[in-house]
C-alpha cells in the first residue's frame, strides 16, 4: 500500500476528482492499493465488469466506479462515482508520488567530468561518474543522475530527468520535461551500409544526423534511438514510448503516440499523431502510419497504413478481417480431412 501525506474521507476524495460520493462518505482513506490486495484504508477502481466479483468481496475504502456501476454491490465502505475512475485513481498515485519526491539538490558531483565548454543552467544536478563533453549545455533544473553520458554539443532542456546509466550522443537535441530511464541510447548509429554485390563484404555508411526529442516525451529503460544519417530521427511531443524498443534512422514519430515495449520501427517510417503501437509490433522501413491508427501487438506493419485504421497480424490486416481468417484457420484440419475424403469417393 502507498501512504497519502494525511488521510482523506471518502468525500473528501469525491471532491477532489469531482465525483460523487455514496455510502459512508466520511470513511478515512489513507493510502491506494491494487483491488486484489485492498484493505479497510485503501482506495481502489473498478472500471472493467470483469472484476466486479472481485469486488464484492475486497475490503476496500473507496472504489471508483463509472456511472453504470454506480448500484454494483461491492465490499467497499464508500464508492465514488466518476467517468474515468482509472484517471480518479491516478490523480490520487500522483498526491502519493509528488509527496514522495526527495529533493535532489542542484549540485555537480566532484567525481562527475564537466567539460570547461559545457553550459549548465541554474539549479542543475550532476551525479557522480557522469561525463558532459565540450559544447553541451543543459537547462535550468535538470537532473541528470549517475553514470550518464552527454556527447559533443547536445543540447537538454529545462526540467528534464535523465536516469543513470543514459548514453546522449553528439548533437542530439532534448526539449524541456523530457524523462529518459536507465540504460537507454539516444543517437547511436544507424543501422546503414553498403553490400559490394560481387562479395559481399559490408561497408558501413557514415551517420551524421542526430536525434530531436520534443518536449514533455518519455523514452524508456533500455530503449534506442538511432541518429539520423544525414537528417534527424524525430520524437514529437508528448510521446511515450516503453522499455526495450528500437526506433532507427530517420524515423519521425508523431506527437502524443504510445510505443510499447519491444516494437521495432525500421528506418525512414513516418508515424503520425496519437498512434498506438501495442507490444512486440514492427513498423517496416519507408512507410507510413496515419494518425490514430492502432496497431495491435505482435502485429507485422508491411505497408502504408490510413488514419485511424486498427490492424492485427502479420502481415498486418484490419482487425476484423484478421480475427475471421484466425477462425478459419483454426478449422483447417477438418477441411482437409472433408477433402481427403471427397478425393477418395469414385468419379461421379
Amino acid at each position: 500500500m502507498k501512504i497519502f501525506p494525511q488521510p482523506l474521507t471518502v468525500a473528501q476524495i469525491a471532491g477532489l476528482v469531482g465525483g460523487e460520493a455514496l455510502g459512508v462518505t466520511n470513511h478515512p482513506v489513507t493510502g491506494v492499493a491494487d483491488l486484489a490486495d485492498a484493505g479497510l484504508s485503501d482506495a481502489v477502481f473498478l472500471e472493467n465488469r470483469k472484476y466486479t466479483a472481485l469486488a464484492a468481496t475486497a475490503p476496500a475504502g473507496c472504489l471508483f466506479v463509472t456511472p453504470d456501476m454506480r448500484e454494483t454491490e461491492v465490499a467497499a465502505k464508500g464508492k465514488v462515482v466518476v467517468a474515468e475512475p482509472r484517471a480518479a485513481f491516478a490523480l490520487l498515485v500522483r498526491l502519493i508520488s509528488e509527496a514522495g519526491k526527495v529533493k535532489v539538490l542542484a549540485t555537480h558531483s566532484p567525481k562527475s567530468s564537466i567539460h570547461g565548454q559545457a553550459a549548465l543552467g541554474p539549479n542543475v544536478s550532476v551525479g557522480d561518474f557522469t561525463v558532459i563533453e565540450r559544447g553541451a549545455a543543459i537547462g535550468e533544473n535538470t537532473v541528470i543522475m549517475p553514470q550518464v553520458y552527454i556527447g559533443v554539443n547536445a543540447k537538454i532542456g529545462r526540467n528534464c530527468l535523465i536516469y543513470p546509466q543514459v548514453v546522449i550522443r553528439e548533437d542530439c537535441v532534448i526539449g524541456d520535461g523530457v524523462i529518459i530511464h536507465p540504460g537507454a541510447v539516444i543517437g547511436a548509429d544507424g543501422f546503414g551500409f553498403l553490400t559490394d554485390k560481387k562479395t559481399g563484404k559490408h561497408t558501413k555508411i557514415p551517420q551524421i544526423g542526430n536525434v530531436i526529442i520534443e518536449a514533455g516525451a518519455e523514452i524508456g529503460a533500455n530503449t534506442t534511438i538511432d541518429r539520423g544519417a544525414v537528417g534527424s530521427t524525430v520524437i514529437k511531443a508528448g510521446t511515450q514510448i516503453d522499455n526495450l524498443v528500437q526506433i532507427a534512422h530517420n524515423v519521425k514519430l508523431g506527437r502524443d503516440c504510445v510505443v510499447a515495449a519491444q516494437t521495432g520501427i525500421a528506418g525512414s517510417a513516418i508515424v503520425g499523431n496519437n498512434v498506438v503501437l501495442a507490444g512486440q509490433t514492427g513498423v517496416a522501413g519507408h512507410l507510413s502510419i496515419g494518425d490514430g491508427a492502432i496497431i495491435t501487438a505482435q502485429t507485422g506493419v508491411m505497408s502504408d497504413v490510413p488514419a485511424k485504421t486498427v490492424l492485427f497480424g502479420s502481415p498486418a490486416r484490419p482487425h476484423r478481417e484478421a480475427f475471421k481468417l484466425q477462425a478459419l484457420f483454426s478449422r483447417l484440419p477438418e477441411l482437409f480431412d472433408k477433402v481427403k475424403e471427397l478425393e477418395k469417393r469414385p468419379p461421379l
